[in-house]
């Protein structure tokens, strides 16, 4: 077992009051995290006259996922232009992809109706948590691994099970690669992307809020750039406590005035790219890469989402100190 001296909350809280201290002469500070007009958790009146925004992350390591958004939010926030576009779930369901994946679950011989009525949710999502928990998945083992060192197993039950889930994980795959190809086929919205960007990167992560702010956004931005403005962000490791401090003042400030970006899409993966036009680097620089997921069970079985992480741009060092 690992040495590790495991701090509680509050001492991460001390930690993180501490850090902001130390590099910010604070007048007062307010939580804005409720906010529609402002980005992050919290607002810092300083001392010079400055505004500064703080975001606050608690992450088990690194700097995790920058945000985790639902199945439709590219297309309800109009990324892309043409005209009656097909979200995510639409999609699927003219492919009629539940029933499809149902059928291929119906397919297994070996089902115990005891075992099964004791999970909950629908049809689907509760046989494929039953054939889930049969390969019985390593801490931290992806259910596709799992899957996959089950196929030979001796016992019919689990290298049947294990034959299914396979497949369903392909079912997923293609209609992930699928869509994609749609979206690749219809008109981009640059000025929308850019919205969507500065969203995500100010720490608007909830699909309400984000919505309300798109209808509004010029007073959005009128607020996060007026006076002096500052944007961090201090992801605080959960067991540790040590801080990385990530400053986006100067990029967001140089997005607010981009007018070039982009979504590219990387061949034969489940997930797209966004771009913007660096004129300093006379170059397409690569911002945020999304992820289509399904958050539970495995894929293609329940809460399909985005999963958004930094790209080439925002991977710059981010080192994780004491307070």
């Amino acid at each position: 077992m690992n040495n590790i001296n495991v701090q509680s909350p509050h001492q991460c809280a001390v930690a993180v009051v501490r850090k902001i201290k130390k590099e910010f002469n604070v007048n007062k500070a307010v939580f804005i995290g409720r906010s529609y007009d402002e980005p992050g958790n919290i607002k810092l009146f300083l001392a010079d006259n400055k505004t500064a925004y703080v975001e606050l992350k608690l992450v088990e390591y690194g700097k995790g996922t920058r945000a985790n958004l639902g199945q439709d939010i590219l297309t309800e926030l109009k990324l892309f232009s043409d005209e009656r576009v097909l979200s995510w779930s639409e999609f699927r369901r003219r492919k009629n992809f539940d029933n499809i994946v149902l059928e291929k679950l119906n397919q297994y011989r070996y089902y115990d109706k005891v075992s099964l009525s004791k999970y909950k949710g629908s049809e689907k999502e509760r046989k494929g948590r039953y054939l889930r928990d049969l390969l019985k998945p390593r801490p931290g083992e992806a259910v596709e691994t799992a899957a996959e060192r089950s196929l030979n197993n001796p016992d019919p039950r689990i290298s049947e099970a294990a034959k299914i889930v396979k497949e369903i994980l392909e079912i997923a795959r293609l209609d992930k690669l699928e869509y994609i190809e749609y979206l690749r086929s219809l008109k981009q919205d640059p000025e929308n992307i850019k919205r969507f960007v500065i969203l995500v990167l100010s720490g608007v992560h909830k699909e309400d809020v984000m919505k309300t702010i798109y209808t509004r956004f010029d007073r959005f931005i009128e607020n996060l750039l007026k006076g002096m403005f500052i944007y961090k962000t201090y992801y605080v490791k959960k067991r540790t406590c040590e801080i990385c401090v990530e400053d986006l003042t100067l990029l967001i400030s140089n997005l607010v005035k981009s007018k070039d970006f982009r979504v590219t899409f990387p061949a034969n993966e489940t997930n797209i790219v966004i771009e913007f036009f660096d004129p300093d680097a006379k170059s397409w620089r690569k911002l945020l890469r999304i992820v289509f997921h399904w958050k539970n069970v495995f894929q293609g079985i329940a809460t399909p989402c985005l999963n958004i992480f930094d790209e080439e741009i925002l991977r710059e060092t981010c080192i994780f100190t004491s307070a």
